[in-house]
């Protein structure tokens, strides 16, 4: 149900009628298997104004303000709610889809073709090379993150437009780039297994790593 109202596309071509049902299902998406935590309670708190015009980004942000309001002693999980529903909103500009990833293949490529990862990947390892490594990323690991955690990868170490905002890759997309740059120069015969033993530890969060190879190595000034 709509009543009247439209709501601007994510890609600002067009616009569609309000569906309260699509967000209510994103919501319980966001609250699904956490302990202590409400889908209700984040849209009554959220205390949405709706207009004819509002655009799905303005919507996405309140949703995530009032599921990091939550957060205190009482109701700590509500930092996986606000979290979850950060990675929706990037995975939604993105891809225009919250699951499906593309495949590390087409990914590497896009990004590289517009000079935001270093061409020197593909010179470095071969196409069997980047299929076996895309056998090592877990989408699902970014479910691990806290809102504070998420919120400070996509606002300082993702690949981005700093004068617009515009974000061009996820944190697991990250982490494994950064596997594969840091291990490129190894015998061929083991850095594959440097490079997922790396993976592993990076996005499960066993090791912190230096801000500078966080924001540059990946990209062309490495």
């Amino acid at each position: 149900m709509s009543n009247g109202i439209n709501v601007k596309k994510r890609n600002g071509r067009g616009v569609e009628p309000l569906q309260l049902d699509k967000i209510h299902k994103m919501v319980e998406q966001a609250c699904d298997g956490i302990a202590g935590v409400s889908a209700s309670q984040v849209e009554i708190n959220s205390g949405i104004q709706f207009y004819d015009g509002i655009t799905t980004s303005e919507i996405q942000e309140i949703l995530i303000k009032s599921a990091s309001d939550l957060i205190d002693l009482d109701n700590p999980n509500y930092q996986f709610v606000a979290a979850r529903l950060l990675l929706f909103q990037l995975r939604k500009s993105l891809y225009g889809r919250m699951q499906e990833m593309p495949s590390l293949e087409e990914h590497i490529t896009k990004l590289a073709y517009e000079d935001l990862y270093d061409k020197d990947i593909f010179d470095k390892y071969s196409l069997e090379e980047i299929h076996k490594v895309e056998t090592f990323l877990d989408h699902d690991r970014d479910y691990k993150f806290t809102y504070a955690g998420l919120r400070q990868v996509v606002d300082k170490y993702l690949v981005q437009d700093r004068s617009t905002g515009e974000v061009y890759e996820t944190p697991q997309f990250m982490y494994i780039m950064i596997a594969l740059t840091m291990f490129r120069n190894y015998p061929k015969e083991t850095r594959l297994d440097y490079v997922r033993r790396y993976y592993n530890a990076i996005s499960q969060h066993r090791i912190n790593i230096p801000t500078p190879i966080m924001a540059g190595v990946r990209t062309p000034i490495r």
